[in-house]
Formats: C-alpha cells, structure tokens, sequence
C-alpha cells in the first residue's frame, strides 16, 4: 500500500551505479513522494553539493529536504522516519543555518530555540530557550529531540554547554553516542 507525503521539496543526488541510490529512488516512488534527481553523472558539477553535505565524503545518495537537513546513504526507515516528521501535523523542529540555531515551530510560531555554533565540526549548544508563552508543555524536549535527530541524520556530534541540552543527553542512553570526544 503507498502513502502519499508532502513533506515539501526534496533533492536526492545519486547515481544510477548505486545501489543505494536505486532503493531510495524506489521507496520515494512506492510512497508517492515527488522529489528531484540530480544525475551526479551527468551533472558531475553537483558534486560539490555532496562533498560540502558530507564533510568531504563522496557518500551517496545525499537526500537534501525542504528544512535543509540531509541523510547520507538512508535506510527506508530513515527516509520515512524523516518524510513522516515533515508531514507531521504539529510543531516541527527545523536548522536555520543562516541564524545558526535550530527551531521548534508550529507554522510560524517559534515555541522554542537551540542556538549553536560549529567547533572541529561538532554542533556546540551554548544556549535552549522556550518562549515564556510556551513553557511548561515539553517544547524544549521535542525541540532537543528534532534536533537530536538532524544532527545523527547528518553524521555530525554535539558538544551540549546549555545545561538543559546536556541533561537531555545525558538522561537518555541512546543520544550518549552523539557526544562529540573532549
């Protein structure tokens, strides 16, 4: 059965040679996602895109998504995990690399923010704020988890200096692995 997303453009680069790029073109196909293929073949200029997604890695398929985050080489778990946080109804966690924090929104509300800044290529958290409007309904948590999320997407670490964001991490086993090394 195929389930029709709308999760908002999205930019798979692959090559045909790959098998990897061949299954998630099929999943996108069996589900009924629309996205655009660059042929990194034929349009071997748009491998800068991966290299600069990958920190160098020539990786692929990259699969870039409408809140600029990026999987490498995704399972079909992953891509739907990540097509279904896209589609979900609700407040959704985004990357603002041009403000250099992540958001959690609900359509155009911010409810909670993450700012951060890149150190030897881990994600340093400083500071995570709620808006006073919104505390007290686990929007920092959610905002922690989307974020969380992007940055295991991505295969980057964290270094958490935000008491709060070291807390989360450290009262859930299963993020410890995104600890960047001191």
């Amino acid at each position: 059965m195929s389930m029709i997303f709308e999760p908002g453009p999205i930019t798979m680069y692959g090559a045909d040679w790959c098998g990897d790029c061949r299954r998630a073109k099929a999943w996108f196909e069996d589900h009924g996602v629309d996205y655009t293929y660059v042929d990194l073949i034929a349009e071997p200029d748009q491998t800068d895109v991966v290299l600069a997604r990958n920190n160098g890695r020539k990786s692929i398929p990259v699969v870039v998504f409408a809140d600029d985050s990026h999987l490498t080489e995704p399972s079909d778990a992953e891509l739907e995990a990540k097509v279904r946080t896209l589609t979900a109804p609700g407040p959704t966690v985004i990357e603002d690399v041009a403000r250099s924090r992540f958001e959690l929104r609900d359509g155009d509300t911010v409810l909670s923010f993450a700012d951060y800044r890149i150190r030897d290529g881990a994600v340093v958290v400083p500071h995570v704020e709620t808006d006073p409007a919104h505390r007290g309904r686990g929007n920092a948590a959610r905002l922690m988890d989307g974020l969380l999320a992007t940055i295991r997407a991505d295969g980057r670490s964290i270094v958490p200096l935000c008491p709060f964001a070291a807390a989360h991490i450290r009262d859930d086993p299963d993020h410890h692995d995104l600890l960047a090394p001191r």
